[in-house]
């Protein structure tokens, strides 16, 4: 009993400390947190609370202490400026850069969408847009030539502009279907697949060798395919359509290495700015008690670019002698991967 009376003394002693430093007028110090801004050269004038961070506007709104500039500040000239604020009564200081803003905004989360015949596009989720100066950025997404009651590929242009009008654009891919594909579907129709290309018990390098031959004779070439499902994508090259681009041979020759019992890695080019993706794939051709024996297997028909690659089971090195033509086609993270045989099989 007496020590329930002890801490029950002692809570209501810390609660009437608390009250007493609510109420004696002090700024907490977590109420006077600031943040640095960029602002842009005569752009839009932020508040007062801009320059606060998030935790000390929470501070100050459980305690209702107000903040407001403690002199208007002026943001006319290039430089560094010090900005004067009052939060509670009691006066901080924080800094704004004032530029000449020339940088476009930074668009993120733009990627290929799909959607079922009919069905609503949603084509802003996920999608935002941020500025390295203080202000509104607008996000505009021009779908005009979409029709979401026609199957087809279409193209969605973003952009997003900050006050001072610099603007960024990305494009994106909206893909309406109208099969709906599964993997028992792919598989399915894999398997026989394999089984008029196949000789009894061939060997992984057989297989790819085969896969890379008849991908090359039964898909034709076609810039433009939906990356939003490869089970799709993969389907409708081989079983339907008969045409698409790295995607869907990608797409298509992952499909049938795995079905036939061939280990394979998916690998995707880094792409620069404006530069087109690409994928390709690793695979393992060892025997079983083996230590593994990893290729690079680039299914796409591509330009030799005067050299004898094919893209079936080359090495790195043999990537590198391409890429030395062809500017770093093969540009990928490889410490992601593991590193091929050293042994040529050409």
């Amino acid at each position: 009993m007496t020590r329930r009376r002890t801490i029950g003394a002692l809570a209501v002693m810390l609660l009437a400390l608390l009250l007493l430093c609510a109420c004696d007028g002090r700024v907490p110090t977590e109420a006077t947190e600031t943040r640095p801004l960029c602002v842009a050269l005569g752009g839009e004038t932020p508040p007062a609370a801009a320059f606060l961070t998030e935790n000390a506007l929470g501070v100050c709104e459980a305690r209702g202490l107000t903040f407001e500039y403690a002199e208007a500040p002026r943001f006319d000239a290039v430089g560094d400026v010090t900005v004067r604020l009052l939060v509670g009564g009691r006066e901080v200081t924080a800094h704004c850069s004032v530029v000449e803003d020339t940088t476009p905004p930074t668009l993120t989360g733009v990627r290929d969408l799909s959607f079922l015949l009919g069905e609503g596009a949603v084509l802003r989720e996920g999608v935002s847009a941020t500025d390295d100066c203080y202000g509104e950025v607008k996000l505009t997404v021009d779908a005009s030539m979409l029709d979401t009651s026609r199957k087809g590929i279409y193209s969605v242009y973003y952009t997003a502009t900050d006050g001072q009008g610099n603007a960024t654009e990305r494009l994106a891919y909206v893909t309406v279907y109208d099969t709906v594909v599964t993997e028992q579907m792919l598989d399915t129709a894999c398997d026989g697949y394999l089984a008029d290309l196949l000789p009894a018990r061939a060997d992984a390098e057989t297989v790819c060798r085969r896969i890379h031959e008849a991908l090359a004779r039964d898909i034709s070439y076609f810039l433009l395919s939906d990356k939003t499902d490869p089970t799709r994508a993969a389907y409708l090259a081989l079983f339907v359509d008969g045409r698409g681009d790295c995607y869907s041979y990608f797409a298509a020759a992952r499909s049938l290495l795995r079905r036939a019992g061939v280990e394979c890695l998916a690998v995707e080019r880094i792409s620069e700015a404006g530069e087109l993706r690409h994928y390709w794939l690793m695979v393992n051709l060892a025997r079983e008690g083996e230590s593994a024996r990893w290729y690079h297997f680039d299914p796409t028909p591509l330009d030799a670019m005067g050299t004898d690659h094919n893209g079936c089971l080359f090495t790195d090195d043999e990537l590198d002698a391409y890429n030395a033509v062809r500017r770093d086609f093969y540009r990928y993270d490889r410490t992601a991967y593991p590193a091929t045989d050293t042994r040529s099989l050409r």
